[in-house]
């Protein structure tokens, strides 16, 4: 059987110092500095914005002046590739979002160039959340899958 472990019977009395108004104050002038500095590095880590975390969204706004080329390219190589490159331009243009036709032949045009900017914004926002640049690429192609699908319901379903 295990042993009983008892209590200490000693109270553990802290003996009280007593301060004369001197002390007090010469202590609270050294410790008024500190707080006054942490206070100070506080407010300017608030204050401080970091760019360096902006990255995707900088390269998205970059790789956007592209986008036509590779749409193109990706007419060429298919309605799939299409699907799942461009899905906010498809989106954007299928007739069961039941959009006018003046707004139907700009909004596509405005989907295809805002495309890569929201990708790296949905980037940057995994990445600020602590996951790995791979856990963010891993979320951005299941989104894009999930939106091919999405087209791909509504073109051969929505008959």
């Amino acid at each position: 059987m295990p042993e009983a472990k008892f209590r200490s019977t000693k109270k553990n009395v802290h003996e009280r110092r007593s301060l004369r108004t001197s002390e007090f104050a010469q202590e609270r002038r050294a410790i008024k500095p500190a707080q006054a500095e942490v206070s100070a590095k506080v407010e300017t880590q608030k204050r401080r914005v970091n760019f360096a975390a902006f990255w995707p969204v900088a390269v998205g706004l970059f790789l956007a002046g592209f986008s036509p080329e590779w749409h193109a390219m990706a007419v060429q190589a298919g309605i799939w590739a299409m699907r799942f490159a461009f899905p906010l331009s498809l989106l954007a243009s299928h007739r069961q979002m039941e959009i006018d036709a003046q707004m139907a032949s700009v909004l596509p045009q405005v989907a295809l160039y805002a495309q890569l900017p929201l990708d790296g914004l949905l980037t940057m926002a995994t990445l600020a959340r602590g996951k790995t640049l791979k856990a963010a690429m891993v979320q951005l192609f299941l989104l894009h899958g999930i939106c091919a699908f999405v087209l791909w319901l509504l073109t051969f379903l929505g008959n």
